[in-house]
């Protein structure tokens, strides 16, 4: 189900069968770092585990250096995911690129290690 509005899940078929640390990684290859935290947050709210939402917020707001956004029962943030700051991929796959909006004038860097 689409916990976070603009947030399309995961399908169950890329998540099967997968560690703690691989669910992780392909949830922030997905919605973004950002994203993939308040997603977090908003499912741990949802199961009444309250204290790790707060402490993963608390946490995650300490890394980035912003303040942590006020704590409430029904975090459903309407936002779409951010883009991540850099995309990797395995040998074979493929990157989709994000895509830009707004101010898109100026010089890019776009750099493809192979």
């Amino acid at each position: 189900m689409e916990v976070l509005a603009g947030c399309k899940p995961i399908p169950r078929s890329r998540l099967e069968n997968s560690s703690r640390r691989e669910t992780v990684s392909r949830m922030t290859e997905t919605y973004g770092e950002e994203s993939a935290v308040r997603i977090t947050v908003t499912i741990l709210r949802k199961i009444r585990i309250m204290d790790e939402a707060e402490k993963l917020e608390r946490t995650y707001a300490a890394e980035v250096g912003k303040p942590a956004a006020p704590s409430s029962s029904s975090s459903s943030a309407s936002a779409p995911p951010a883009a991540p700051a850099s995309l990797s991929a395995q040998q074979g796959s493929v990157i989709i690129a994000p895509t830009v909006t707004g101010g898109t004038s100026g010089s890019w860097n776009i750099t493809i290690n192979k």
